[in-house]
């Protein structure tokens, strides 16, 4: 089952790549590059883990396997910032503030250098095969923090962003990715908390979806 869970996967990822970019001439705004950044490194590691047993087990898939422990330390934490820019642009005022916004970065960048520091120095990676897959793994590694600690956040933003936009979808997102995350893996395996990373990245792309039109809707009123 797990071995067909991943190349769907990685279909969904690829459609909510290309929602993104469909939707990029519109927005260009520094929330969606900072998404399509994410989704393109989603895609990359659910291809790697769909085909690692047709690469076979050897040095060129764990080649393969480590970028997707670099894209998520260094990608990751920055789906924060793009909760946070979301919200100052639906008028969330501490959000939309110069503070507000370094602050995000501020907190983004420490997530990320302490998962360079606690994840990616001296990491060891070990082939591991679960449900027809094959990838490179870390054994033993401890709970992501970071990605913890980033969902906690957009959880929090979303809360806010329903309360005072009346828009749900960036905190449903972000509460089925904790939920989801959540379940041990010894239990159902990883490919649960790789699914509700569509749940995640859908919210967000919706949140912009929603922001841009709205945005076009504003301008093109102004100009009738």
């Amino acid at each position: 089952m797990t071995a067909i869970l991943y190349p769907l996967y990685a279909v969904a990822q690829a459609a909510l790549l290309a929602w993104g970019v469909r939707l990029w001439p519109r927005s260009c705004s520094l929330a969606l590059g900072l998404l399509l950044l994410v989704g393109a490194a989603l895609v990359y590691d659910n291809l790697i883990i769909a085909s690692g047993r047709l690469v076979g087990e050897g040095s060129l898939l764990h080649a393969l396997n480590w970028p997707r422990f670099l894209f998520h330390v260094l990608f990751t934490p920055l789906l924060l910032v793009t909760a946070v820019y979301q919200a100052g642009r639906g008028g969330v005022g501490w959000a939309a503030s110069q503070i507000g916004q370094i602050a995000a970065w501020v907190v983004a960048l420490g997530l990320i250098t302490f998962g360079i520091i606690h994840d990616l120095v001296g990491l060891s990676l070990s082939p591991i095969v679960y449900g027809g897959t094959l990838r490179y793994a870390a054994a033993g590694s401890g709970p992501p923090i970071p990605a913890i600690i980033t969902i906690v956040i957009i959880i929090l933003v979303g809360i806010v962003v329903w309360r005072q936009m009346r828009w749900p979808w960036m905190f449903a997102g972000a509460l089925v990715m904790f939920v989801g995350a959540a379940v041990p893996t010894s239990l159902v395996g990883p490919a649960v908390g790789s699914g509700v990373e569509i749940a995640l990245l859908a919210g967000l792309l919706a949140t912009e979806q929603m922001l841009t039109t709205e945005k076009r809707a504003v301008g093109l009123l102004r100009s009738a």
